[in-house]
């Protein structure tokens, strides 16, 4: 028998309950998605806020936000990358290049969460490697070649690389969408109104995940 907190009710393990109908949900009446905006520009190379406020009767449920971007690779003046090019004996050299393994995460190196401007998760820079483990060990054969996809995992090998860098071909834009990889955002606690959250991305060199 465990330790018993002072003032916890007894109650029956579920697997007892063998005559027992399972209870019946009355408290959610309905739920929706909200689509947040960041603050600042995506494109000027800085960190990406995204302010999160619920204000009236509302809940937010934390487990399922969803990050979504979209992407596509430039060369560093900016223009995009052309496909090889054949005109007679004049052959214009192809530019080849891809994304690392599992892309919407790799791009970023640190993600901060805060509660009413107080930082409440890990600040660090080791967010790509959390993800990629995290996926690795959650995440069965079906999954990771299926939903996991939209986040651009493929299996790191040659062939893998190669689907990867097919998406972005010709500097081709690529929707991806997936859920962050945060202590806060994976317990399944619904998060109070009027109280504001914010997401900070910060974006890794063009040189790690490229």
């Amino acid at each position: 028998m465990g330790y018993i907190l002072k003032g916890s009710p007894e109650c029956v393990k579920s697997e007892l309950e063998l005559f027992h109908l399972p209870p019946t949900q009355t408290a959610i009446e309905n739920g929706q998605w909200i689509e947040f905006h960041p603050l600042s520009n995506a494109f000027d190379g800085g960190p990406v806020e995204f302010p999160i406020s619920i204000s009236g009767d509302e809940y937010l449920d934390l487990s399922q936000t969803q990050l979504y971007v979209q992407a596509k690779i430039l060369k560093a003046d900016g223009s995009p990358i052309l496909k090889e090019i054949k005109t007679g004996n004049n052959v214009s050299p192809e530019t080849k290049i891809g994304p690392v393994n599992l892309f919407l995460h790799s791009f970023l190196s640190q993600v901060d969460v805060s509660l009413n401007d107080r930082l409440v998760s890990n600040s660090s820079n080791t967010y790509p490697y959390r993800s990629f483990i995290e996926t690795l060990l959650n995440h069965g054969f079906d999954s990771k070649t299926s939903q996991l996809t939209s986040e651009m995992f493929y299996k790191d090998s040659d062939n893998g690389l190669g689907k990867r860098s097919k998406f972005f071909e010709s500097s081709a834009t690529v929707d991806m969408i997936g859920g962050l990889h945060s202590d806060l955002l994976h317990q399944e606690r619904l998060l109070l109104n009027l109280v504001d959250l914010k997401i900070k991305l910060i974006r890794s060199k063009p040189e790690f995940g490229l």
